[in-house]
């Protein structure tokens, strides 16, 4: 399973940090939709809430992070400062109407993170990966791995 979640703009403008957790509540959150949609029964324009939230839990879950902010004046990268946990991620809040056996297991561990340097217009893209044989974290760069 993959999750696009976005970053919060609570943090300072485009910098700042904010944590993972605090992505995923932006994801799980009631939105409004003011789009004029019409009662059936009176005909009156109302107001519309939607929300997402998971149901079923997947053995590895990977969570982009939207970091190209997009509006009608201007587009730039989010250089917002991610925090996550190494060990014990537990994402059972993120289901709240969910009594799918999948989400008594939906604690996860960081095995890896894709990193891209550079701007909207051009960069390069290293990760970090856990080697579970020796225990060791490794970043990756092109054809160069070297323990960090």
């Amino acid at each position: 399973m993959d999750l696009s979640v976005e970053i919060p703009r609570k943090a300072t403008r485009f910098t700042g940090t904010v944590s993972i957790q605090d992505c995923m509540e932006k994801f799980i959150d009631t939105e409004r939709i003011d789009a004029g949609y019409k009662c059936e029964g009176c005909k009156k324009s109302v107001t519309v809430e939607k929300d997402i939230t998971l149901y079923r839990f997947p053995k590895l879950l990977v969570i982009h992070l939207k970091r190209f902010y997009h509006s009608a004046m201007r587009r730039e990268k989010l250089n917002t400062i991610v925090q996550f946990p190494e060990k014990g991620l537990d994402m059972r809040k993120f289901a709240p109407h969910s009594s799918h056996s999948s989400k008594n297991k939906a604690v996860y561990d960081l095995y890896g993170v894709s990193h891209h340097s550079g701007s909207l217009y051009g960069g390069h893209y290293i990760c970090e990966v856990y080697n579970h044989g020796d225990r060791r974290w490794y970043n990756c760069n092109d054809s160069i791995a070297h323990s960090i």
